[in-house]
C-alpha cells in the first residue's frame, strides 16, 4: 500500500470514529434506512396521494421503506419549518406545493421559514388544475350563476379551502369577476369538502383527486376548472375562460424538496428516482386518474421555477387585494 493510500485510510477511520463521514462515502451507501417523506397536507389530499404513489415506487427502485409522514397546518407552514430543522442526510424529502414555496412568503408577514433558503430542490413532480364544485342540490350550476348569488348577496356566500391555490382561485375569481364571497379556511381539502356536503360552505375549489369520487358519485357537480386547458379526468368540465372569464388561469403544483445543504450527489439520485415514478405507463395511468400532469424537472429547473411562482403570487395577491396575515 502506498503512503498516500495509507493515510487516506487512516484518515477515513478517524472520521468514522468521529461521525464525520464523507459527502462521497454517505452517497455510496445511500439509502441504508427508510426515507421520510413529509407532506404538508393531509390524507385525502392531491399531495399525500402523490406522496404515496410516488414512495411507493422509489421504494421499489431504492430498496428501502418509504414513509409518509403527514403534518398538515397553517397552509403547510408546520410542514415546513420540521422540514427546515431536519438533518440535511437525504432521509427526509418535503413533498409540497405552491402554498409552501411560492404563495405564503406574498400572503403572511413572517414566515418560520425560509422557501428558498431552508431547502435544497430535488424535482418538481406534478401540476394539477383545481375544480369548482357545489353540492348538487345547489341552485348554482355555472360560474355565472356562482357571480350572480354572490353578488345578490353580498359578503354571504362562502367558499371553503384547505390550501392556497383554492384561496387564490377563488379569490382571483372574485376579483376578475367583481363579486363578494366569504373565505372559509381548513386544513385540508377533504375537510373543506366535508363541510360542503353538510351545507356549511357554498363553494369549494377542490383538487380533481379529492373531489373526483364525489364528482363521479353525484353528490357534488363540478362548475369549472382553473387550468388552461380541460381536464383529461373531466372532458365535460369548462375552463373558467370558457365561461367567460378571459385570461383566467391558474393550477397548483408539486415538488419535492430536501433541506437546505443535502449532499449534491444525494439530490442527484433523488431527482432521477422520482422522475423516473412519474414516468411510464403506471404513472400514466395514475395522474389520468386523479385529474393530473405529470411535470418532471432538474434541481436547477425547480429553482427558477420557485422564483418564477412567487413572482406570479405577488401578483394575484395584488390583484385580489388579500392582506397578509
Amino acid at each position: 500500500m502506498s503512503a498516500t493510500a495509507r493515510r487516506r485510510q487512516v484518515l477515513a477511520g478517524l472520521l468514522a470514529g468521529s461521525g464525520l463521514v464523507p459527502v462521497g462515502a454517505t452517497a455510496q451507501s445511500y439509502p441504508s434506512r427508510p426515507l421520510r417523506f413529509v407532506v404538508a397536507f393531509p390524507a385525502g389530499s392531491a399531495s399525500d396521494g402523490l406522496a404515496r404513489f410516488v414512495g411507493q415506487r422509489m421504494a421499489e427502485a431504492m430498496g428501502q421503506p418509504v414513509v409518509v409522514d403527514n403534518r398538515p397546518g397553517a397552509n403547510g407552514i408546520v410542514a415546513a419549518q420540521a422540514v427546515a430543522q431536519a438533518a440535511p442526510d437525504g432521509y427526509t424529502v418535503f413533498i409540497t406545493t405552491n402554498s409552501t414555496h411560492s404563495a405564503n412568503v406574498n400572503l403572511y408577514k413572517k414566515l418560520p421559514y425560509d422557501p428558498v433558503g431552508d431547502f435544497t430542490p430535488v424535482a418538481r413532480l406534478m401540476r394539477i388544475p383545481v375544480v369548482f364544485v357545489v353540492r348538487t342540490d345547489s341552485p348554482i350550476r355555472s360560474v355565472a350563476d356562482l357571480a350572480a348569488a354572490a353578488r345578490s348577496r353580498p359578503g354571504k356566500l362562502t367558499f371553503g379551502t384547505g390550501n392556497t391555490i383554492g384561496r387564490g382561485t377563488g379569490e382571483l375569481l372574485k376579483a376578475m369577476m367583481a363579486f363578494d364571497m366569504l373565505h372559509v379556511p381548513y386544513r385540508g381539502t377533504p375537510q373543506a369538502l366535508a363541510d360542503l356536503l353538510a351545507g356549511q360552505v357554498d363553494v369549494v375549489p377542490a383538487d380533481p383527486s379529492s373531489a373526483l369520487g364525489m364528482i363521479q358519485a353525484g353528490t357534488v357537480r363540478p362548475l369549472a376548472v382553473t387550468s388552461a386547458e380541460r381536464v383529461a379526468a373531466l372532458p365535460d368540465v369548462p375552463t373558467v375562460a370558457e365561461t367567460g372569464v378571459q385570461g383566467y388561469e391558474l393550477s397548483a403544483w408539486i415538488g419535492a424538496f430536501a433541506p437546505a445543504r443535502t449532499p449534491a450527489d444525494i439530490v442527484a439520485r433523488l431527482n432521477r428516482e422520482a422522475l423516473a415514478a412519474i414516468s411510464g405507463q403506471t404513472a400514466t395511468d395514475y395522474f389520468s386518474k386523479i385529474g393530473g400532469v405529470p411535470w418532471p424537472s432538474s434541481p436547477d429547473e425547480l429553482a427558477r421555477f420557485v422564483t418564477s411562482e412567487t413572482q406570479k403570487w405577488a401578483k394575484i395577491v395584488e390583484v385580489a387585494k388579500i392582506e397578509k396575515e
